[in-house]
């Protein structure tokens, strides 16, 4: 199993199926997938906001550090407005919704500590957030749960 089933795995057993949270990790995927330099480049944004421990703990084996709303503002600042317009949510809400699942997903995105390589990543990434909003897309179709 990749690392992209097994988060995918993770966050339908979390939210199930089609949920609101499963959208919401939809657009957090979206958000990395399209920052320069894919999660290395979300993980430099959230050191230069003064959130590396946090950063730094979903990256490591081992619990992982929460964030606030106002921290993850503060981290992603443009890039979040941009994706709570395309959502029709506030800003606050938006916010509110990523510091609940990008520690999940920068967490599963790197077991080993690292991050895959960028291309890999802005690939798999479209492909999983179709798969947890049900849009589909190219590659094979996922066996049916049950």
């Amino acid at each position: 199993m990749s690392i992209f089933d097994d988060l995918a795995g993770k966050l339908q057993e979390k939210y199930g199926p089609g949920a609101e949270g499963n959208k919401t990790a939809a657009q957090a995927l979206k958000l990395i997938a399209g920052m320069e330099n894919g999660l290395d480049g979300l993980v430099a944004k959230f050191e230069q906001a003064g959130l590396r421990e946090q950063a730094q703990s979903w990256i490591a084996k081992g619990r992982n550090l929460p964030v606030t709303a106002a921290q993850m503002k503060a981290a992603l600042g443009p890039e979040l407005e941009k994706f709570a317009q395309k959502a029709d949510l506030t800003v606050d809400a938006a916010a509110a919704k990523f510091a609940e699942v990008m520690p999940l997903i920068v967490d599963r995105l790197t077991p080993d500590g690292m991050a895959p390589k960028a291309a890999e990543l802005k690939q798999q990434l479209g492909r999983l957030a179709d798969k947890l909003t049900g849009k589909g897309g190219p590659g094979p179709t996922p066996p049916a749960a049950g």
